[in-house]
């Protein structure tokens, strides 16, 4: 796909000079055959000179060479990838002020790691226990292929879920997702009231730049742009360009507000229902939404032909327990594996979608209406580069926020000094386990366990009188008292002094964070809060190597429950419904792979970049040829 910006180049640049005279009809057809001659021996020399250069020139050869070895052998990968980085940087800062004629703010965050210096410490040393992400640049820089030579920039916009935070975060990272696949600007939200996030007389409405690097994410990735809800009424709605689907008006916000920050958004969700396109069939849990590896209509009718395949053979569930498919296997046995025994069809970006200037995504309960699902439940993508590469993406850049990693770092850092104070000898790492014990109004009534019960389900993987620590949203300590007279039980509320002025909205955050370094961790069966700990817990294990790492397997976490689902982690699952009541595997087991195919992708860039170049300087003189010499310059790349 990235061959299409050939077939544009019959085109004239907003930015190319005009001519300063007209060629005069009587020129012979002899001149112009000349001239073409004249044009296509300087282009194919130019050509040749560039590609010896670089490509057979020993002194070149030799430092790609010395590159290689570096990368593979001495290290050398992370200072190669910093150097590329910041080419794309470059790129990206110079793209911005072409594109507004003013230079956007310098980053102010650091993806890659994690310093905690402006957020109240720990020390850096003690604070990268925290960093399960990684930095890597070759990401950055990748462009999916739908939607990517679109001329006009079209946008996706959402509705955040009803639920809890961590409903919101998955309804989130699949929009985030489903953004960059189909290379659209993703408009964030307004801020606004989230369901139990209103807790103090601080704050009560929030954006997810409030728990997120958002705007930086948008900053450093060439394919995903971010704006605001603001930003994107004032540029399309208040300029007359959405219109309303019955009339076909043009249609303007209510009141015509730009601003929604803090107000009740539901006339904002209406009118954004009346002027862009909705897919309601899109449902979780009823079909799979799947991106071919190239645009075009051809490649999607592909998708289908697939399906058709492995509906022919439906596979089950049971085909994959302990034996997961490849990453990098052929996209049919990926998609065997991605719908066994649940989903039998396909949500298709059609051409009527990627046409739309706008889509958007409801979250309205009544009509069962909402994205409470995992974006790689319920996103597929015929490229297992691509997958991956969406994965490494919720995975490093789609964390909490500094301050908030660095305010768990602080309470992990004093847990480990209690416990190392405690024992020691026998306990020199200061090792801990964890809980997350759910209460509140937790309607699966099942999980709603005493403490004594608790106890009894947990006890042969704990060591009395260790140190652990218990994320809950119950209050008062004594329900605990069954727990407490077997271990040294901290909780949250007992590090004053490391959480001293933190937003008390992070506390949850703050908890899951912690809870996630535990030794041994037990967690609570249908919470999407002990979910997300559970991925992150992936994420640090394949980062670790530790054991069972290369089938995705957790050998330290469990449910309390203590029924069948108690040791679900102690074996590789495939997916399987309801997708959000619990994380699997697929998400974090080995998605670094396919980072040097992305990489290899980026590398020759340049050289197309550089032959565009050549080619529509000197196109004025071969205007008449167009077709041919597209055809002629397909015939000299491949």
């Amino acid at each position: 796909s990235r061959l299409n910006i050939f077939v544009a180049m019959g085109s004239t640049p907003a930015d190319a000079p005009k001519a300063t005279r007209r060629v005069s009809p009587s020129t012979n057809a002899s001149s112009q055959t000349y001239i073409l001659f004249v044009v296509t021996c300087l282009f194919v020399t130019m050509t040749g000179n560039f590609l010896h250069h670089r490509l057979a020139d020993p002194h070149n050869v030799h430092k790609h060479a010395m590159r290689q070895f570096e990368m593979n052998h001495l290290g050398g990968h992370a200072k190669v990838e910093e150097q590329k980085k910041k080419k794309q940087s470059a790129l990206k800062l110079q793209s911005a002020v072409l594109d507004t004629g003013e230079k956007p703010p310098p980053p102010v965050h650091d993806l890659a790691g994690l310093s905690c210096s402006d957020h109240g410490g720990p020390s850096d040393d003690l604070a990268k226990e925290m960093i399960y992400w990684s930095d890597i640049p070759s990401d950055d820089a990748f462009v999916s292929p739908i939607g990517a030579n679109s001329k006009k920039r079209k946008y996706l916009t959402f509705e955040p879920d009803g639920g809890g935070f961590n409903n919101i975060r998955m309804s989130m990272e699949t929009m985030i997702v489903m953004a960059h696949a189909m290379s659209r600007t993703l408009v964030m939200p307004p801020s606004q009231g989230m369901y139990l996030l209103r807790k103090g007389s601080g704050k009560k409405h929030f954006s997810f730049d409030d728990f997120y690097h958002l705007e930086q994410v948008g900053y450093e990735h060439a394919g995903l742009h971010v704006i605001s809800m603001e930003e994107f009424l004032k540029t399309e709605a208040m300029t007359g360009n959405l219109f309303n689907k019955t009339t076909g008006d043009a249609a303007f916000p209510p009141n015509n507000r730009t601003n929604w920050d803090g107000i009740d958004p539901k006339p904002l969700k209406e009118y954004l229902r009346d002027v862009t396109l909705t897919p309601l069939n899109w449902t979780p849990g009823s079909c799979l939404v799947a991106f071919p590896s190239d645009d075009g209509p051809e490649h999607f009718a592909e998708l289908d032909e697939m399906m058709n395949e492995v509906n022919a053979n439906f596979p089950r569930v049971q085909e994959f327990i302990n034996k997961p498919v490849p990453v990098n296997a052929p996209a049919t046995e990926r998609l065997r594996e991605a719908v066994a025994g649940q989903v039998k069809q396909l949500c298709v970006y059609d051409e009527k979608m990627q046409d739309a200037p706008v889509v958007h995504f409801m979250c309205y309960h009544k009509m069962r209406v909402r994205f409470l699902t995992h974006f790689y439940a319920f996103l597929f993508f015929e490229s297992w580069e691509q997958d991956l590469f969406n994965k490494r993406f919720v995975r490093d850049h789609l964390r909490y926020a500094d301050e908030i990693q660095c305010a768990a770092a602080r309470v992990v850092a004093a847990i480990r000094d209690r416990a190392r104070r405690r024992d020691p000898t026998g306990n020199p790492n200061g090792d801990f386990d964890s809980f997350h014990i759910r209460r509140g109004d937790f309607q699966y009534k099942a999980t709603r366990l005493e403490a004594d019960q608790i106890y009894e389900n947990t006890k042969i993987e704990l060591q009395e009188k260790a140190t652990v620590f218990v994320a809950t949203d119950h209050q008062g300590k004594p329900f605990f008292k069954p727990l407490a007279d077997h271990y040294d039980l901290v909780f949250l509320s007992d590090f004053k002094e490391e959480l001293k002025d933190v937003n008390t909205n992070y506390l949850g955050m703050i908890d899951q964070l912690v809870a996630s370094r535990g030794r041994v961790f037990f967690g609570c069966f249908h919470s999407t809060f002990s979910g997300f700990i559970y991925r992150m817990r992936g994420y640090h294990s394949q980062k670790e190597k530790v054991e069972g790492w290369d089938q995705g397997v957790l050998p330290k976490s469990y449910y309390y429950s203590g029924k069948h689902e108690k040791s679900i982690y102690q074996s590789y699952g495939p997916l399987r419904t309801p997708y959000y009541s619990r994380e699997f595997p697929i998400s974090w087991r080995d998605i670094d792979k396919g980072i040097e195919e992305l990489s290899a992708i980026g590398d020759d860039s340049y050289l197309i970049e550089y032959i565009a170049y050549v080619y529509t300087t000197n196109r004025s003189s071969v205007h008449k040829n167009k077709r041919s010499n597209s055809i002629e310059l397909w015939s000299f790349l491949t």
